[in-house]
């Protein structure tokens, strides 16, 4: 238990670790922007006692997720978010060897005992009706088989909009991360 310094008891806070790539990080955003930060906000005014960590790393693939995962490991999180894969999909990387990678992050998290949830994402039509399938398939397949919550996929009612989408049309500007936010923190409300 934690103690406020007027000695009164507090509850303690919680650590949710968001372990992602650039839309994540909040390219071309502020931090406050970013959804990782205003997520924080909703959870607050829910009047639960989480600090959210982000922890988006521009460029980003899922070759990175075991070696993050272990290093984020080290300050104790009680969640962590598995956002990864959007750069493998942009660069048509082997649908087999991310699978491969988030899967052993999913298991090194449920080893030592920390919630997890996946965060999907999903590829445009132009990369072939085949490759598209197999790669959206794999984040509702792995949540599926390891018993874990999914966010199904990050960028609903945002991807496409150029409204919501910075020039490049792949980083959401801020008020498509204000939606990001939401969608994230109704998909993984109820595990808080």
């Amino acid at each position: 238990m934690a103690f406020s310094s007027c000695g009164f008891a507090t509850e303690p806070v919680k650590r949710m670790i968001i372990i992602g790539d650039s839309l994540t990080e909040g390219l071309g955003v502020t931090h406050e922007e970013a959804y990782p930060f205003q997520l924080q906000s909703k959870i607050e005014a829910a009047g639960k006692k989480w600090a959210v960590i982000n922890a988006g790393i521009s460029g980003a693939t899922s070759a990175s997720a075991v070696s993050r995962v272990q290093w984020q490991l080290k300050q104790k999180p009680d969640m962590i978010l598995l956002a990864l894969g959007a750069n493998d999909g942009l660069r048509g990387s082997p649908v087999k060897a991310m699978q491969a990678n988030l899967a052993k992050a999913i298991e090194l998290c449920q080893k030592n005992k920390v919630t997890v949830i996946l965060v999907g994402i999903q590829v445009p039509p132009n990369y072939g009706a085949d490759y598209k399938k197999a790669f959206d398939g794999v984040f509702p397949n792995l949540a599926k088989k390891y018993g874990i919550p999914l966010v199904p996929f990050l960028l609903e009612s945002v991807a496409g909009d150029k409204s919501l989408n910075q020039a490049d049309g792949i980083h959401p500007n801020a008020k498509g991360h204000e939606i990001l936010a939401n969608t994230v923190f109704r998909d993984i409300q109820k595990y808080l």
